[in-house]
């Protein structure tokens, strides 16, 4: 049986139905109907009012025991270039007898120092894997007792323990500053080994040397992405973030490093103004705006962003009082209010939805936002976001460290719109000095500052209020991944809507099981298994009175007739199915979508859509499918230049679908939908 065939190689009748489970901790009872029961509330406190018919999925046990193992890596972090030669492999350099390239817009031959990057100077010396059971055997409670539940542990918490683990690094705690609402704490740095803190003090953030009792230190954060190539141990992303408030969890990177007074009094008064905003507003707390840009022009396009609600008051709906204490409020708290309020304010509606683990190995565990008034996330198609204070959005430069110099910044290099960059730091008539073009560089290019993204909602701890978030909508992703099995049963997409550009390969029809002629009970010996080659020998299959040809049919294609077997309803997906049942989710007796099989023995598709990113396959062939792509998507600045294939032999594996293969007889998302009827809403 070919596992690897594209999706225009299948037959309608083949691509007709099947069983692939829905997230078991999330459905409903199983059952074949097409419209299932309102997620039942989780039994927790203060959850007694949360609007539940706004969430396809409700899970009673998330993912939020705090396990596995978290990065912590000391010092600043630059790409290899001649000015931070301490963070390249020399001997390799010298070695290969490599001249290193400068970064600037001027030079497109830098990325060719990446594969001497460091990670640090010393790995041996500055990075720590610390592992959940050490922090809980150091102590139970978090320093913020009145934010996390016993076991979980903030971004401050673990610079303590790191402290208290290591003769070169020491953290001391101070008073709490009622002005930021924060514990002040400072950092020593031994960065000769000499046993003292001031015996060659730094000067300026940039130097490896020693620092004491620094208050300018503070720390770039990034969640996991699991085994994707371009999650690596690097820049990460600068935060505003109050450290004892960002949480900590299994596959945290974190970065402590030296940062300038500059970023350190712009990071300290953002933390200011939202407890100002908070008394402003008599002490609730509150959300001045949502906004939507359709156009995805990243908060710079000011035409196409519209105010969808506005003058939220925002309530804690205890949601994860798994992980923290209730009545904290989180980022989906917002969010949630703003969905309440609609009904009354006539504002935008929101939905909801849970990930569990990725199929790219990135344990997200959490709730997003995945519907805005009936816009609805769709495989690769969704809804992407950013929040703070309108005084902070932009604190973000889109270019990364490779493609500018200072003098790009102080010249103001055409065609790059680097005049509105760092705006704080420029003189009264707009210009900027060298200097301060570094320090933007170095602490704003390609990270994002008073954006707080790029962490689940219900991961961000927001007791103060905030001035925006901000939604896009990005539709471009499939592209710019590269995949070619783009399946859907998206009928927007199906049609063609500007919302879903990105065409499927092929318009499948999906049989409608509630019109079976011989559904099967709960008599049935194989109930709720799926695949019915378990106990079936196709062979026998109707005795040979059924044209059905064994080598391209599927359970699917069994339950057009005979039902879903007791499959539990769907949640409204419509697309990439694998991408949530992979891991702690994976269904069983599913077939190929439930075996795991190698990058050898599986053959990509060709790329059949016109991809005006460039990113498609070049050809297809044998996987791993993703390193086939034309141009990956890595940061090419961080990217070392290893491949899917050359990971770990317990890593090269995939399941019966992916974005570059479709399963003959489990396709999903057409025999997933079949099977599992989404609600009509």
């Amino acid at each position: 049986m070919n596992i690897h065939s594209k999706l225009g190689n299948l037959s309608k009748p083949a691509l007709a139905l099947l069983l692939l489970p829905i997230l078991s901790a999330c459905g409903s009872d199983s059952n074949d109907t097409a419209t299932p029961d309102t997620p039942a509330v989780p039994d927790r406190p203060g959850t007694a009012d949360l609007p539940a018919d706004k969430f396809d999925l409700l899970v009673k046990a998330p993912k939020s025991k705090f396990e596995g193992s978290i990065d912590v890596y000391l010092g600043r972090w630059y790409p290899c270039q001649p000015a931070h030669q301490n963070m390249c492999d020399m001997d390799k350099v010298r070695k290969d007898g490599y001249t290193l390239e400068y970064p600037g817009s001027n030079n497109p031959n830098f990325s060719n120092n990446t594969k001497y990057n460091l990670s640090s100077p010393d790995d041996s010396k500055y990075h720590m894997q610390i592992k959940a059971e050490e922090l809980l055997a150091w102590k139970d409670q978090a320093i913020r007792d009145d934010i996390f539940q016993p076991g979980h542990y903030s971004v401050l918490d673990v610079m303590m323990y790191v402290s208290e683990q290591r003769d070169d690094f020491e953290v001391k705690v101070g008073d709490f500053n009622e002005e930021r609402q924060t514990y002040e704490y400072t950092v020593s740095f031994d960065a000769d080994g000499d046993g003292t803190f001031d015996n060659d003090p730094a000067t300026h953030y940039t130097q490896w040397k020693d620092y004491k009792d620094s208050d300018s230190w503070s720390v770039a954060f990034f969640h996991s992405g699991g085994t994707m190539l371009n999650d690596d141990a690097a820049a990460y992303e600068t935060v505003y973030d109050r450290l004892d408030e960002l949480l900590v969890r299994h596959q945290s990177e974190i970065r402590i490093m030296p940062t300038s007074p500059e970023y350190r009094d712009r990071m300290w008064q953002s933390q200011k103004d939202e407890v100002t905003f908070k008394a402003s507003n008599g002490g609730k707390v509150m959300l001045s705006a949502i906004t939507r840009d359709m156009e995805d022009t990243d908060g710079y396009g000011d035409e196409h962003i519209e105010t969808i609600a506005s003058n939220i008051e925002v309530k804690a709906y205890n949601l994860r009082t798994d992980i923290y204490r209730e009545g904290v409020i989180t980022q989906l708290d917002y969010v949630i209010s703003a969905a309440v309020a609609s009904a009354s304010t006539g504002g935008s509606d929101f939905g909801f939805t849970y990930w569990p683990t990725l199929s790219t190995g990135s344990q997200l565990g959490s709730y997003v936002m995945n519907n805005i008034d009936g816009i609805r996330a769709e495989g690769l198609d969704g809804w992407n976001y950013a929040a703070g204070m309108n005084k902070y959005t932009l604190d973000i430069m889109l270019h990364g460290q490779a493609s500018l110099s200072a003098q790009d910044l102080v010249n103001n290099t055409e065609g790059m719109n680097l005049a509105r960059e760092c705006t704080w730091l420029r003189e009264d008539d707009g210009s900027i000095t060298e200097i301060n073009a570094q320090t933007c560089i170095d602490h704003w290019a390609g990270t994002f500052g008073g954006n707080k993204l790029h962490i689940a909602l219900d991961n961000m701890v927001r007791n103060h209020g905030m001035e925006y978030i901000y939604f896009s909508w990005v539709k471009k992703m499939f592209w710019i991944y590269g995949t070619t099995e783009l399946n859907s049963v998206n009928e927007e997409r199906l049609n063609g809507s500007e919302l879903y550009p990105i065409a499927v390969n092929e318009v499948v029809e999906i049989a409608d099981i509630s019109k079976a002629i011989a559904p099967l009970t709960e008599e049935h010996f194989g109930w709720n298994i799926a695949d019915c080659a378990v106990c079936h020998n196709y062979d026998e299959i109707h005795s040979g009175y059924s044209n059905l040809d064994p080598d391209i049919t599927g359970p699917y294609t069994c339950a057009s007739c005979h039902g879903g077997n007791g499959a539990p309803a769907g949640h409204g997906e419509t697309s990439r199915c694998f991408w949530c049942h992979s891991e702690d989710e994976a269904m069983i007796n599913h077939g190929e979508a439930s075996q795991w099989f190698d990058f050898a023995d599986i053959e990509c598709a060709e790329n059949s859509s016109m991809n005006p990113f460039g990113f498609s396959l070049a050809v297809g062939g044998k996987g791993s499918c993703a390193d086939n792509v034309q141009s990956p998507f890595v940061d090419k600045v961080r990217w070392n230049g290893e491949r899917y294939n050359d990971l770990a032999p317990s890593k090269t594996r995939t399941r019966g679908n992916s974005d570059w293969h479709t399963s003959k007889t489990f396709p999903d998302p057409y025999s997933c939908v079949t099977c599992h009827v989404n609600p009509k809403k």
